[in-house]
């Protein structure tokens, strides 16, 4: 009833080393799975199936990535067993290895007649331009951290592409998985952080242990907020923005540019305004609103 509908296979599914040549693909290109990990990966994604889920699958691997320049033939497998065989719904293509031409992929793909959702994961450095998004969703940063530091860093990466008209359907920025519920982030972390992915349309990527109930019941308030989710899911012409922020910086270590606070804006439609004001300082702020200051909300 939330969205929340795809669980996702992110690395150490490939047999390292078995490839010959190279690290886990075989000479006809194909990809080597792990068996003793994942003995049968179409029933796998068959159970996902089963329980209304989507599944999506992971390429480019980090985990003994392919060092080789790959043939074509590698991508052509790949994406063969990625839709045919075990029929993924989703795939995750990571920038370590050297299979790194995603527009093949993205052709490939459609061939195949499968609807796959595509996650182009370069880290900001395979990005879109009016014309060109071969993919569905792109990083705009680098990974994230369990870290408030490295949330609010990773976030100032969607400002630029909002501002542009980049990030938009069919071809969404974001700044990588949510922290939510990992060690690291307080509860009232978690929350901001939640909060500003929301505002600036991010794909909402849960990455807690969902077999730990205590952590699931602990966020739960937090990441199955309607309201906040219907923010995050409403499109009007713009992805979320900051249209006002401090001119001194919070101070934060390995974010120092990041501003003390920044009051962020979504339209939602029909003349209905989203407004998020978050301190990202280690001290209370007082901050205020002024409604004439909100973009495109009439007063």
């Amino acid at each position: 009833d939330l969205g929340y509908c795809e669980v996702g296979l992110d690395d150490a599914w490939q047999a390292c080393g078995e490839g010959g040549d190279y690290n886990y693909h075989d000479t006809f290109g194909r990809p080597i799975v792990n068996t003793t990990r994942f003995p049968d990966m179409a029933a796998m994604t068959a159970k996902a199936h089963r329980l209304g889920l989507t599944a999506g699958w992971y390429h480019n691997n980090c985990i003994c990535a392919e060092t080789k320049e790959p043939t074509r033939e590698m991508y052509v497998q790949d994406v063969h067993y990625l839709a045919d065989v075990f029929k993924f719904d989703a795939v995750k293509l990571d920038a370590c290895g050297k299979q790194y031409d995603l527009e093949l992929w993205a052709d490939l793909i459609n061939e195949t007649g499968r609807p796959i959702m595509i996650e182009n994961c370069h880290w900001g450095n395979t990005v879109p331009t009016e014309t060109w998004c071969p993919w569905n969703y792109f990083r705009t940063s680098e990974d994230i951290a369990p870290s408030y530091a490295s949330v609010v860093k990773n976030l100032q990466t969607t400002i630029h592409w909002a501002q542009a008209g980049l990030s938009r359907p069919g071809c969404w920025g974001y700044p990588d998985m949510l922290e939510v519920g990992v060690k690291g982030l307080s509860f009232a972390e978690s929350r901001s952080h939640f909060g500003a992915w929301c505002i600036v349309s991010s794909p909402l990527i849960l990455s807690h242990n969902v077999n730990d109930d205590a952590v699931s019941d602990e966020i739960w308030p937090v990441i199955s907020n309607k309201e906040a989710l219907a923010v995050n899911q409403a499109w009007a012409g713009h992805s979320g923005s900051p249209f006002k922020q401090s001119s001194v910086t919070a101070g934060l270590p390995s974010a120092p540019d990041v501003p003390a606070w920044q009051y962020f804006y979504k339209p939602l439609g029909g003349g209905k305004v989203a407004v998020l004001m978050i301190n990202h300082g280690p001290s209370e702020q007082r901050l205020t609103l002024n409604l004439r200051d909100v973009p495109g909300l009439a007063c």
